[in-house]
Formats: C-alpha cells, structure tokens, sequence
C-alpha cells in the first residue's frame, strides 16, 4: 500500500479500527488508492459520524432537553 494513503489510515483511528474488521478495503486500496473516498465515506456511514448524523444527535439533545424543562416547568 502507498505510504500517503498509509499516512491518512494511521491519522484516524477510527478508520484502521473500521479497516480491521472489513479487511477486503486492504485489497482496493492496495489496487487502487482512488479508492480512499469511497473508504472514506462507508467509514463515516457506518460509524454514523457524518453531518447528518452529528446533526441528528444534536437534534435529539435539544428535544430531551426541552421536554424536560416542559415537565419540570408544569404546574
């Protein structure tokens, strides 16, 4: 594998602990280091850490958030 694509798995952990337990990544970006995008955004699916999903999580923090300020609120 190319030492810059090497370089870029190894500055996210997150994205060697993903390439651990799918190992046929290995084999595309060896063939292939074009391939890092389309790694990269199947990481960030299924880790759920892309924008919509960060922004979800926030949305659910304020939803409880306000619910309970309303429960805690009533008379």
């Amino acid at each position: 594998m190319r030492d810059d694509i090497l370089r870029m798995l190894y500055s996210h952990p997150d994205y060697l602990e993903y390439l651990r337990y799918h190992p046929k990544w290995y084999y595309y970006l060896d063939l292939n280091p074009a391939y890092y995008s389309a790694f990269e955004k199947q990481v960030k699916k299924d880790l759920k850490i892309t924008t919509y999903d960060k922004l979800e999580s926030i949305k659910k923090q304020v939803n409880f958030a306000s619910s309970m300020i309303q429960y805690f609120t009533k008379d």
